[in-house]
Parts: C-alpha cells; sequence; structure tokens
C-alpha cells in the first residue's frame, strides 16, 4: 500500500492488528520515495535521449535497471542503436514479462534481434488481439510484414498504429516507404506536416522529415524533398556530432596496420573455409541488391546485416603479439563458422552483409583467407544523395549532414583503395551497381564464379526470393532489377550544396561514355 493511504492510527492494512504508525508506514514511505526516485531517473534518461546524449542516458538507466523495466528496455533501444546487439537482446529480455503489452513487446523485440521472425509475429498478433489499443504492436507488426514484403498488409498496421498514436515519427516513416506514393496520396502528405508541426522529440521529427522528402520525391518535387532531407540531418547532426579527424585516424591506424607483410606473416593462422561471404560498401550502395540476387541461389543463404565483426574487433585490436594473434585467429573461425551454420545449416556459402565490414577487412581476411569479398560501388554523388534520404541511427561514427558525408565518402574510398591493394584480388571482387542493373546476367554469373558456385537461373528473379529482408532497401529489393535509380542525383542538382563536390566531372564522364 502506498503511503498515506491509511490514517497513522487507522489498523494496518497488513493485518498486524498494530496501528499502522507503528508497523509499515515507514516502509510504505520508503517504497513511494524508491519508486518517485526511479520515476525521475527514467525521466531524466529520456530528456537524455531526445538530446542525443546517448551514453549519458544508457548511465542513468543502468543506475536504476535493477528496480525499473522500462529503463531495461530503453537500454535495449539504445544498445541497438550502438549495434550492441546481443547486450540489447539481454536488456530487453531482462524487461520482459507481466501482462502489460509493452513488457510483452520487449520480448518481441528480442526475438527480433534474433531473427525469429515468425516467434515474433505470432506474439505480436496475440498482443493486437488481447490489445488492440497498442500502437506500439500495430507498427512493429507492420515492421515484420514489410520484411516479410506483405506491403499491402503493413500498410494497414500502419494506419491503425497512426490512428492511435499520431506522434509517431518512426511510423510515418515506414507508411511513406511501404510503396511509391501519388497525387492520390495528397491527403496523407497533409496528414504528414500538419503531424510535423506537433512534433517535439528529435528522432521522430526525423524520422518525419524523411518521410515528407520521399513524399516528394515520388511526386517528382525534388526541391521541396531536398528540403526535408536536409532539415532532417540539421537534427539529427545536432544530435550526433560526426568527428572527421577520429575518422581520419582510424583509417590510417588501418592502413599502417594491415601491411602486405603484416598479412603474410599470419596467413598461415587463417581458416580455410569459404563459407563466410562478406557483402560491403558505404549504405545505399547497392549491398542488399548483391545480397537477395546471390542469396537466390540454391546453395547460398543471406544472414543480414550481422554484428559478428563489430563485436570481435576490440579483441583483435588488443592482439599485440604472434601467439595472441594466432589464438584469436583460430578461437574466432571456430566461433564465426558455429555461428554461420546455426543460421544455415545446408549452405555452401553464407553471406553477411553488414556494409561496415569494410573496417574488418583486414581482420577478415586474416581468420578466413577464402572468404569472399564483395565490394559494392555506386556513383558517389548517388550514394550519398540516397544516404541523406535514408533513416540512421545517430551516431558520432556516422555522418548525418552533406558536407561530413562528403568527408566520409572519400575516407571509406581511401580505405577500399587499400583493401584492394594488399588482399588477393580474386578474394576482393568490385560491382558496380551501374553496371549490375545495365546488365544483370553477365555481372551475376562473374559474382557467382567468384563464389565458386554453379550457375543458378533464380540469382536473375531476386524480386521473388522469400526471404526476409531487414535494411532500408526492403521495398526496392521486391522490385524487378532496374536502372531508375541510376544518376538520380541529377533531379536534384539545382540544390546539392556540399554534395555537389562528388558531382561527377563532366570530361570524364563523356570520355567515357564515348
Amino acid at each position: 500500500m502506498a503511503a498515506g493511504a491509511a490514517g497513522r492510527n487507522d489498523p494496518c492494512p497488513c493485518g498486524s492488528g498494530r496501528k499502522y504508525k507503528q508497523c509499515c508506514a515507514d516502509k510504505d514511505r520508503a517504497a513511494a520515495s524508491e519508486r518517485d526516485r526511479v520515476t525521475a531517473e527514467v525521466r531524466r534518461g529520456l530528456a537524455l535521449e531526445r538530446q542525443g546524449r546517448i551514453e549519458e542516458a544508457m548511465a542513468a538507466y543502468h543506475f536504476i535497471a535493477g528496480a525499473s523495466a522500462e529503463a531495461r528496455s530503453r537500454m535495449g533501444h539504445l544498445l541497438v542503436s550502438l549495434g550492441r546487439r546481443g547486450e540489447a537482446v539481454q536488456a530487453f529480455r531482462a524487461a520482459a514479462g507481466g501482462d502489460g503489452a509493452e513488457r510483452r513487446m520487449d520480448l518481441v523485440r528480442a526475438l527480433l534481434l534474433e531473427n525469429r521472425s515468425g516467434e515474433a509475429e505470432a506474439a505480436l498478433r496475440q498482443i493486437t488481439a488481447d490489445d488492440p489499443k497498442s500502437a506500439d504492436a500495430w507498427w512493429m507488426l507492420a515492421h515484420v510484414r514489410t520484411e516479410a514484403g506483405a506491403f499491402d498488409e503493413a500498410a494497414a498496421a500502419l494506419e491503425r498504429s497512426l490512428a492511435l498514436q499520431p506522434h509517431q515519427g518512426g511510423a510515418w516513416y515506414d507508411l511513406a516507404r511501404s510503396r511509391r506514393l501519388a497525387e492520390a496520396d495528397r491527403p496523407l502528405i497533409a496528414r504528414m506536416q500538419a503531424a510535423a508541426r506537433s512534433l517535439t522529440v528529435a528522432d521522430d521529427r526525423v524520422k518525419l522529415h524523411l518521410a515528407l522528402g520521399k513524399a516528394f520525391d515520388d511526386l517528382g518535387d525534388a526541391g521541396a524533398a531536398m528540403k526535408q532531407f536536409t532539415e532532417a540531418a540539421r537534427i539529427k547532426g545536432a544530435m550526433a556530432r560526426f568527428d572527421r579527424e577520429r575518422l581520419g585516424g582510424q583509417v590510417d591506424a588501418l592502413i599502417d596496420r594491415f601491411t602486405p607483410a603484416f598479412l603474410a606473416a599470419h596467413a598461415a593462422g587463417g581458416d580455410p573455409s569459404p563459407l563466410p561471404v562478406m557483402v560491403l560498401g558505404l549504405p545505399r550502395s547497392g549491398t542488399t541488391l548483391v545480397e537477395q540476387i546471390l542469396s537466390s541461389h540454391r546453395a547460398v543463404a543471406g544472414a543480414g546485416e550481422l554484428q559478428f565483426w563489430l563485436e570481435r574487433d576490440p579483441l583483435f585490436t588488443q592482439a599485440t603479439t604472434p601467439a595472441a594473434i594466432a589464438d584469436l585467429q583460430s578461437r574466432t573461425a571456430r566461433a564465426c563458422l558455429d555461428h554461420l551454420r546455426a543460421l544455415a545449416p545446408e549452405a555452401a556459402r553464407v553471406i553477411d552483409k553488414n556494409p561496415f565490414n569494410l573496417f574488418r577487412l583486414g581482420l577478415i581476411h586474416l581468420v578466413f583467407p577464402r572468404a569472399t569479398i564483395i565490394h559494392c560501388r555506386r556513383q558517389p554523388i548517388d550514394t550519398c544523395l540516397s544516404i541523406l534520404a535514408t533513416y540512421f541511427q545517430p551516431r558520432a561514427d556516422f555522418p548525418a549532414e552533406p558536407g561530413d558525408l562528403v568527408f566520409y565518402h572519400q575516407q571509406c574510398a581511401r580505405l577500399a583503395d587499400h583493401w584492394r591493394a594488399v588482399l588477393p584480388p580474386d578474394r576482393f571482387v568490385d560491382v558496380d551497381y551501374e553496371t549490375l542493373v545495365a546488365e544483370p546476367e553477365p555481372a551475376t554469373r562473374r559474382l557467382v564464379a567468384a563464389l565458386g558456385l554453379d550457375w543458378d537461373d533464380a540469382c536473375l528473379r531476386p524480386e521473388l526470393n522469400p526471404r526476409v529482408v531487414r535494411t532500408s532497401s526492403k521495398w526496392q529489393v521486391r522490385q524487378p532489377i532496374h536502372g531508375g535509380a541510376v544518376d538520380r542525383w541529377r533531379r536534384y542538382e539545382p540544390w546539392l550544396g556540399e554534395l555537389a563536390a562528388l558531382v561527377p566531372d563532366s570530361s570524364a564522364t563523356a570520355a567515357a561514355s564515348a
């Protein structure tokens, strides 16, 4: 019982027969004070999140995690944003339990992180049946159905969610990206604009501006779309300031460490398995399309964007002696093969499509010298424009604003040039998006051959691939291969701003087409 619910001289509600003031009053006051403290700390954590102060918010939640399921859940969300998926699963599972829809949703979040989509969908359908007013459950159900390619059903679930809670930037974003909008959708755009005027949470504002940008892009109004994209970038950039010096130093360190001599000195410690396949490159460079094409092959499984190498990278940084490196090579190979075989027991090749593995290729090649690395390239200006138009979690190590995007692309290109120079040419395979969509069959045959596999005609119909797709390209890869996104930047040319530094040189372009 809460303090004050019984009079001081009343019989204690616990049934002891003593007066309340002589029995449970002090305990109840302490419990009420603890509840107030926990509530205040949760509110402080939420405020820190809104300001983009993620590490401070994490500390606030951690301080009260033992007493608050909500704090444990918020820690799970933040761990996901930091790429620490294994820890996020633990946080969500610790928060799950009880009959409330939100705590049951935490179990769903854990299941999705574990790639158990079928179980997650079943749980969501039960939640929406038991509590049809749970906006989060409808939104998450839409998310699962979108990943499975059921876009009409997903859109209906999103409309249910937004009718219950119209201030969800993420739900508007998902709705706008569930299909191509047309003039008949002007009323939907007006609803989005009305919602945008009342949003206060920075992350929700980012998502809604991106949703509006996508809507205007669909309608052919590039100027209005760019205005929305750049406003989203401005807000996100303020939430997590990108550190150019840190990125440049990281690339320098990788180039300095992974020299031909270093790789040769440790070559004998690698595992000869060809099972792992890395598909990487900048986000929005065609990585999802390549994974969808290759995983259509009967002998290939697509595992999505795994976090395996992100979690191992710090261990390798600490390994400084030949013995320590050899031990790490052996243990990492065993752990990776066990993980991949658990995901796809029958596959001859398993694709890890984490684009940021570009920063871990030295370690990957040391552990698996026969792993095929497929590096996706797309015209720089189209790549960065697409990144600008797409939601990514605000992070200090990934850019939001146009000038930082230019710098990021330049550093990634410098690192890719290094890997191309030091890794065997049959292990590091470049694929250009423009070539792939213009001439799918020869480009795809080259990729299948690089994997050491026989040809499979199914690779030419990736839109029929039934696998779950969790990336931002989940709608696009359900369409037949086309070149509609090539030279997209030309529609935006008057509004490119700092991105104009990536516009291809006109004389070089003319020479290449001659």
